[in-house]
């Protein structure tokens, strides 16, 4: 591979000048000069060697027929194309048979000037002599009409050419017959299907305001009830509020869980309820101290409550050979409040 590329690029550097550096100046430049000559005048060279090794032949156009000419400028159409009718086919004569002549020219128009049939030539003239008498001079065959294509006598490839060109334009004029059809059949039902389209459009405008009015009828009564529920949920725990201060004041004690149940709540709501409105602080006295029991009572406990717990304690104490447990003082603690609440109830 590379000894290909040296030869390459050797080769290059012979044929382009300015390649090599030991080569003097002035080779260059007529180098240079040469090979622009010669690319200059190379087309006109080319040229003329082809026009000397292969000469033009001139033929006359009055020797080739119409069918020719229309035969030379088209390729092999297939077989199976139908041909018009109307067409007047010449058969090819290429095996030198003689045919018949096509049959003559349509009469023309009424109104239209005829020529007269030339007369034959006069053999034997006045004189005596032996040349022919013709008519007098003019056109060829001026009383043949102009040919036209529905009259013009084409070959077989021509008219298979001429009847291809028939079914495309068939094929266009179906296509455009069935689209104008389409806008026909549209352009008849038109104003009845904007007319339905109409009574659609009213009629989901309709149903879609029937449904936002729903909606904001459905979130009034949302609002309402939420609201409701947040008054009914302030005047509960206000009401809790006040019966508990009121028992406490009142009684020393009282029992949440029965008031929650009351409400429909539960402990755990009501002890949130009574620590988030500061009661503990609020019902406490000189020398007496607020708490929430196990159980859910709410219970002030003072100087007198203690003294006769501490009493009920040392007469247990004396009987169970002076022992007192925590638990047990709290047992005792309990029925000392348990009577207090009790006794003030009545």
């Amino acid at each position: 591979m590379g000894a290909l590329l040296s030869t390459a690029r050797s080769l290059l550097n012979l044929l382009l000048p300015f390649t090599n550096p030991n080569t003097p100046v002035i080779q260059d430049l007529i180098h240079t000069a040469v090979l622009c000559g010669t690319l200059y005048y190379a087309p006109q060279i080319a040229e003329y060697y082809n026009v000397c090794r292969n000469p033009p032949v001139y033929i006359d156009d009055t020797q080739q027929t119409g069918s020719e000419q229309d035969n030379a400028a088209l390729g092999n159409p297939p077989d199976d194309i139908p041909i018009d009718e109307n067409l007047v086919l010449q058969p090819d004569t290429d095996d030198g048979e003689e045919v018949e002549p096509p049959p003559l020219a349509p009469t023309p128009p009424p109104g239209q000037a005829r020529a007269p049939p030339a007369e034959p030539a006069v053999w034997g003239g006045v004189n005596g002599d032996d040349q022919p008498q013709f008519a007098e001079a003019g056109p060829a065959n001026a009383d043949r009409p102009r040919p036209t294509p529905a009259n013009r006598v084409v070959g077989a490839k021509k008219a298979k050419s001429l009847a291809r060109k028939d079914q495309r334009r068939a094929y266009h004029e179906f296509h455009r017959q069935e689209a104008e059809l389409r806008r026909l059949r549209e352009a008849e039902g038109r104003e009845e299907r904007e007319a339905a389209l109409q009574a659609e459009k009213a009629r989901r405008a309709e149903v879609e305001r029937e449904i936002a009015e729903r909606e904001k009828s459905e979130r009034e009564r949302k609002k309402e009830e939420e609201r409701r529920e947040q008054e009914e949920e302030r005047e509960r725990r206000d009401r809790v509020v006040q019966r508990v201060r009121r028992e406490v004041g009142g009684k020393g004690a009282v029992d949440l869980v029965d008031l929650a149940w009351e409400e429909g709540k539960d402990k755990v709501w009501i002890e949130k309820l009574i620590r988030a409105s500061g009661m503990l602080s609020q019902v406490e006295k000189a020398g007496s101290h607020t708490m929430i029991t196990g159980d859910g009572w709410l219970v002030r406990i003072d100087a007198v409550l203690m003294q006769k717990a501490y009493a009920d304690a040392v007469a247990f104490g004396d009987s169970n050979e002076g022992k007192v447990s925590f638990s047990e003082l709290g047992g005792i603690l309990e029925k000392a409040v348990r009577a207090r609440v009790k006794a003030l109830a009545h």
